[in-house]
């Protein structure tokens, strides 16, 4: 009977009409952070502080985007993931209109504190969605087309706020993320699945409170998925002290224009859509965990170079955008195929499960941001430090993991 529900759900919501849809509710979060990145300056001299101060709202964001799939995350396994993703796209909506009237550093804190557990909130019945209908390498598929897709986002997101903050001021870019929100809402009503009934049919039974936690502390303590949490968190850390760092460093280090900013920027992007293109293909060949493994020692290996660069001072700017399109790059290889191997293992509690793994990655990122901030000397030296330590973390999760846990090869 499950078959047949699987089949009737996968016929109505194929991978290729899925994707696109989940690909869009994904990319707000991307597109929260990477649209006001050109604006950090600006937003500083409004509020009167030090650009650190503003590049903590980045770890604020990514502590509460934690904290909302948390919350989001075991009560849409119970409750279904519709109205999950209605309601917390609601809450990002109204706390991104309270942006705009702003005045004070704390007031943008703890509203991108509420904005961002509204995000996480909504947004953790994506993968949950995804696992509920395939698994291995459709899944895997799945989620580097979703990937594909999402990387417009941040392809476009620091032009788009340049335009605004030129033409407008930093406020109108909240504005249109309020906007976006509005139609989030509109198509995880209108074209998002609600997978509760196969679910049911599937012998899920709703948890407890109490029972929500020990699903946790199972999920978390499932040995052979665990290296693939670290990994995904250690290499999801990577990205963000990227983005934490990397308005200072074209901007104010290499003293490029904002306007320059967005394309150089948007390089990375494209080098990550590359790569995703070519893990799609190589999925026909090889196993996920062996295309995960190239893309860790891909993003190791740049890292260590930029870091030995910032050491011995032969940094120049086009060297430096170079090694980044591959730091940032090789996470068209490693992401779609973390997420894939770590899922596998939660075919019932895929939306707790999606939770975690989406928490840890936001919670390292958080860490991460503010230990930069705290370690920053003008130099892009810290900067570098911190991607290659994330980057060579990520890689050994895995190399080193138990391979005799698997239940795949």
């Amino acid at each position: 009977m499950y078959n047949r529900y699987l089949s009737v759900y996968k016929k109505h919501y194929p991978a290729k009409k899925l994707a696109p849809v989940l690909a869009l509710i994904i990319a707000l979060s991307p597109f929260a952070i990477d649209t006001y990145l050109p604006a950090i300056p600006t937003m500083a001299q409004f509020f009167s502080v030090d650009i650190h101060l503003v590049e903590l709202s980045i770890p604020l964001y990514l502590i509460g985007f934690a904290l909302g799939q948390l919350s989001g995350g075991p009560i849409s396994d119970n409750y279904g993931r519709k109205w999950i993703g209605i309601i917390g796209m609601g809450v990002f909506l109204f706390a991104s209109i309270a942006i705009v009237f702003a005045k004070s550093i704390e007031q943008l804190w703890l509203l991108r504190f509420i904005q961002a557990f509204g995000g996480g909130f909504g947004l953790v019945i994506c993968a949950a969605i995804v696992r509920d209908l395939y698994d291995g390498k459709d899944a895997a598929k799945i989620f580097t087309l979703i990937g594909l897709i999402m990387m417009v986002a941040p392809l476009i997101a620091p032009s788009i706020g340049s335009l605004l903050l030129l033409a407008y001021n930093w406020q109108a870019i909240f504005v249109l993320l309020a906007v976006y929100a509005f139609f989030q809402m509109i198509i995880i009503i209108t074209l998002v699945p609600e997978t509760k009934r196969l679910r049911k049919v599937a012998g899920f039974e709703q948890h407890s409170f109490k029972q929500v936690f020990i699903n946790y502390w199972h999920i978390m303590n499932k040995k052979a998925a665990l290296p693939f949490l670290l990994s995904s968190s250690f290499v999801a850390a990577t990205m963000f002290a990227f983005l934490t760092e990397i308005s200072f460093l074209y901007i104010e280090y290499f003293g490029v224009a904002e306007s320059k900013f967005s394309w150089l920027f948007a390089l990375n992007i494209v080098s990550m859509m590359v790569c995703n293109r070519i893990n799609h293909y190589l999925l026909d060949y090889w196993h996920s965990v062996k295309i995960l493994k190239m893309g860790l020692i891909l993003q190791v290996t740049a890292s260590a170079l930029l870091l030995l660069l910032a050491i011995v001072g032969l940094m120049n700017l086009s060297l430096t955008v170079v090694l980044l399109m591959i730091v940032i790059g090789s996470f068209g290889l490693i992401a779609p195929n973390n997420m894939t191997s770590y899922m596998h293992y939660f075919p019932k509690n895929s939306g707790a499960a999606t939770a975690v793994v989406g928490s840890s990655q936001y919670i390292f990122g958080a860490i991460i941001g503010v230990v930069l901030s705290l370690l920053h000397n003008g130099t892009p030296l810290p900067m570098f430090a911190m991607v290659f330590f994330c980057a060579l973390m990520g890689f050994l999760s895995v190399q080193l993991r138990n391979k005799k846990d698997e239940t795949f090869s």
